[in-house]
């Protein structure tokens, strides 16, 4: 028997999970929108606001809160993953589901290794290991299992297939801002109608983001392949610079960090309001 999502440590977790994965969000597009009209800030990713962080008084405490949020939001996409909260038995196609079994695993999966990332630093202080105050590069890690990948023919279909499946996920952001379905538990909760008009722009302007980012990785991916040379992939803060490569680059860069913060916002808004269990 299903348990219901709205019943104690389960709201619990997937408010806290989305409050953090706001947080986030919002911080890199903070951080990003200031770099890219000079006002300080770094065009950054995860990693970059781990540096920011670790930088602050009592950094590494705030490191690991954020990392605890972030597993809660890792719990619930696997909790979403195993009971499929809001589909009711039966009343969907087996292929649906399965696809939904997929996109909550992946994001498990997505979001777990960026709370590992946040707790990485005070890992290193229970184990009394040295660090550099900042975490190594992600993109040095992932450039390495790339050049493991084009070592071999089976591979480079594994990049292929990566590569297909980030250009999903930015289609998805981009269908998501266009129909606004991600609002469709706010419909009818009238306890928050004057913040509807807020909370809907905040989403769209998100998803968006979301949807360049992922569609530029998508690129490098695809660059990895075709060139034959890992280096090709930049990561999240490649993507966000390549953007600068463009006429009026630090105008593009800005609108999409912007879009970054409104996504923060936005998930910052389904903590608030826990009966938003279906947002993707």
């Amino acid at each position: 028997m299903n348990m219901d999502p709205d019943e104690g440590h389960v709201a619990k977790i997937r408010s806290a999970g989305f409050f953090m994965k706001g947080v986030v969000y919002s911080l890199v597009g903070v951080l990003t929108f200031m770099a890219a009209f000079g006002l300080g800030g770094d065009i950054t990713s995860t990693d970059g606001v781990i540096r920011f962080l670790l930088g602050l008084p009592l950094g590494k405490i705030l490191g690991a809160i954020v990392a605890l949020g972030l597993l809660a939001y890792t719990l619930w996409r696997l909790y979403e993953m195993f009971f499929l909260p809001g589909f009711s038995s039966g009343s969907d196609k087996p292929a649906k589901k399965g696809f939904k079994r997929f996109r909550y695993f992946y994001s498990a999966v997505f979001y777990g290794l960026i709370a590992y990332s946040f707790a990485k630093p005070l890992i290193k202080d229970m184990k009394g290991q040295e660090h550099a105050g900042a975490p190594s590069g992600g993109n040095s890690e992932q450039k390495a299992a790339l050049w493991e990948l084009l070592s071999s023919d089976w591979g480079k279909y594994v990049i292929w297939a990566l590569a297909i499946i980030v250009a999903g996920q930015a289609i998805w952001q981009f269908k998501l801002a266009y129909s606004a379905k991600f609002m469709r538990k706010i419909d009818n909760y009238p306890d928050i109608k004057h913040e509807y008009d807020f909370i809907r722009k905040a989403g769209k302007i998100g998803y968006v983001a979301r949807g360049v980012v992922f569609g530029i990785i998508s690129f490098f991916l695809i660059k990895v392949i075709l060139q034959h040379n890992a280096d090709a992939y930049k990561g999240t803060e490649g993507a966000l610079q390549y953007l600068l490569s463009f006429s009026y680059g630090p105008y593009l860069l800005g609108a999409t960090a912007l879009g970054l913060i409104g996504y923060g916002v936005f998930n910052m808004m389904v903590a608030r309001h826990a009966d938003l269990t279906t947002v993707n």
